[in-house]
């Protein structure tokens, strides 16, 4: 329908040509606002997605990330304390400690004393270990997992999946090794 014929047709209808023609701009305009809102929310909807896949399914993004993390990673032959009797060699070594917190001279003298020992790491600050470190003192005559107490910076000799040496202090890992 051409302009002159709407013009007469609102005419005999006894509209306003002009307020028609504001209502379909005004129409024309929501469709691009409601275009425009949907782009966005679809946008915002792909980047949160991106996000949680990136940082929960394929790791790539790494925010939670922790200096607890970092540290323990650094650790060799770090296992739980639940599985110190678990190990595959006959003769090891299972030193307790926190691994934020290493005490250096204990680590020289377990690198100069045991360099042909396995030596096996249990972080005392883990969760999963609290069920064996006590704050007083341990129990040296622990011969089963479920006797098993420790402090920080304690030193086990296990020979044939049984205790044979426990040292407690830093003073009795350095004498004890010599």
């Amino acid at each position: 329908m051409g302009r002159e014929l709407k013009r007469k047709q609102a005419k005999k209808e006894g509209k306003n040509l002009k307020k028609e023609l504001y209502d379909m701009n005004t129409d024309n305009d929501n469709q691009i606002y409601k275009f425009a809102k949907i782009t966005i929310i679809l946008l915002i909807i792909f980047v949160v997605l991106y996000i949680v896949v990136g940082v929960f399914v394929t790791k790539e993004i790494d925010w939670f990330s922790n200096k607890d993390n970092e540290v323990a990673d650094l650790v060799n032959n770090k296992i739980l304390a639940s599985s110190i009797f678990n190990q595959k060699e006959e003769e090891y070594y299972v030193y307790f400690y926190d691994f934020e917190n290493m005490n250096s001279t204990i680590e020289s003298t377990l690198t100069s004393k045991l360099s042909e020992s396995k030596i096996y790491r249990v972080n005392t600050k883990d969760a999963l270990n609290q069920n064996y470190v006590t704050q007083g003192s341990g129990n040296k005559s622990a011969k089963t997992l479920e006797d098993l107490k420790v402090v920080d910076n304690t030193l086990i000799k296990i020979v044939n999946n049984e205790v044979v040496s426990y040292y407690e202090t830093e003073d009795e890992i350095v004498s004890g090794l010599e």
